[in-house]
């Protein structure tokens, strides 16, 4: 389990955001291309957003709509709302630990 960190919380809430805005872009527009919003999470995401490709890129869009389709709008939205928020918190973290680590050591040349 990873330790608490502000900056992995600060990069998953951003992450949630964009999804939520991503999610409202898909529910209230008619845009029959509806599928391709969730392109942006595919380089956002990147690598851990190869795990919802095989699902959504083999079936097609449900002609109901964003919430009669599970394949296309349901799973990408469970997948990159846990996984690629995990993802992200895990990238602020490293950030984080990484900063900490370069001033730990700076701060200890200038002592020695």
């Amino acid at each position: 389990m990873l330790p608490r960190s502000r900056a992995g919380l600060a990069g998953a809430l951003l992450h949630l955001a964009i999804l939520g805005y991503v999610v409202t872009l898909i529910l209230s527009g008619r845009d029959a291309d509806w599928p391709m919003y969730w392109l942006i999470f595919l380089a956002f995401d990147f690598p851990v957003s190869l795990g919802v490709m095989p699902v959504t890129w083999l079936v097609p869009a449900a002609s109901g709509g964003p919430l009669s389709d599970v394949a296309n709008f349901w799973w990408p939205l469970a997948y990159h709302g846990i996984v690629g928020t995990a993802w992200w918190y895990i990238v602020g973290w490293a950030i984080a630990r990484k900063i900490e680590s370069a001033r730990t050591a700076r701060g200890r040349n200038r002592n020695g």
